[in-house]
């Protein structure tokens, strides 16, 4: 249905492909025992977007210790369709004592 439309990249280990968002893909399962990273760039509406930032503004312990209701409205909550997200995923797993940002865990990994 899509075939004249199809196009295959071939990227190599270390290699970046870029393309926008809207692009309907995907990719080959990975079979080489790393981890794969996807970083997306997306722009969002000023209107989508807290005057204040409450990620920073109220430590996570405090939030965390809130109703789930509050913590929605602080922005632990995701829009469809992936609106809110945190790493990839949804922005209550942040609030976990045990929490660890991506980019801090790939640091540590590295430096062991």
């Amino acid at each position: 249905r899509f075939g004249e439309y199809v196009s295959r990249w071939f990227v190599i280990a270390g290699a970046a492909a870029g393309f926008a968002g809207t692009l309907v893909h995907g990719a080959g399962a990975n079979v080489s025992g790393a981890s794969r990273m996807g970083y997306t760039n997306q722009y969002c509406e000023p209107w989508a977007r807290t005057q204040e930032n409450w990620f920073l503004g109220i430590p996570r312990e405090r939030v965390a210790a809130m109703s789930p209701t509050l913590q929605a409205l602080l922005g632990y909550s995701l829009m469809d369709p992936f609106m809110g997200e945190v790493s990839g995923s949804h922005p209550a797993k942040a609030l976990s004592p045990d929490w660890v940002a991506p980019i801090v865990r790939q640091e540590r990994e590295a430096e062991t």
